[in-house]
């Protein structure tokens, strides 16, 4: 995270969590995502193949393949810049070599995505106006992202 454990809880309108099971690996922040859940109001999308324990304040559990986190990712990504959903402003203002980047989720359409994952469609279109339209959106990874 590069952001401090309050500041996330206390601010952010949706979390996006995948490849961590925050509520066991880090309690405290666990306690305060679900506590901003239930009482702000905040959205959750939780990507994991299992059920955690957070998964039962998530609004969205997205049940990935093992192994399949980056295509997953990279179809939320794809899906948001077909929708236009994207913060233009912070990409022309902030961001370099973007239309390769685009390019390359170019080959992430939702249909292919959900083959490869297991995620239906439609969740994947759900997850991505939930992580683009609630801002600020805190993505939230541990070592299951990273590893």
């Amino acid at each position: 995270m590069s952001n401090s454990m309050d500041d996330v809880a206390a601010q952010a309108k949706a979390f996006f969590i995948i490849g961590s099971n925050t509520t066991e690996q880090h309690p405290v922040f666990g306690t305060m995502l679900r506590r901003a859940v239930k009482f702000r109001g905040a959205k959750l999308v939780v990507a994991d193949p299992r059920r955690i324990d957070i998964t039962d304040f998530a609004t969205l559990h997205l049940r990935q393949k093992p192994g399949t986190d980056i295509a997953l990712v990279n179809g939320l990504m794809h899906i948001i810049l077909e929708k236009g959903w994207e913060d233009k402003i912070f990409i022309e203002e902030r961001c370099e070599n973007f239309d390769e980047f685009k390019a390359t989720l170019m080959n992430y359409p939702p249909e292919k995505v959900s083959e490869t994952t297991g995620v239906p469609v439609e969740q994947l279109y759900e997850a991505a106006q939930i992580i683009a339209e609630n801002k600020p959106t805190a993505v939230i990874w541990a070592m299951g992202i990273t590893q």
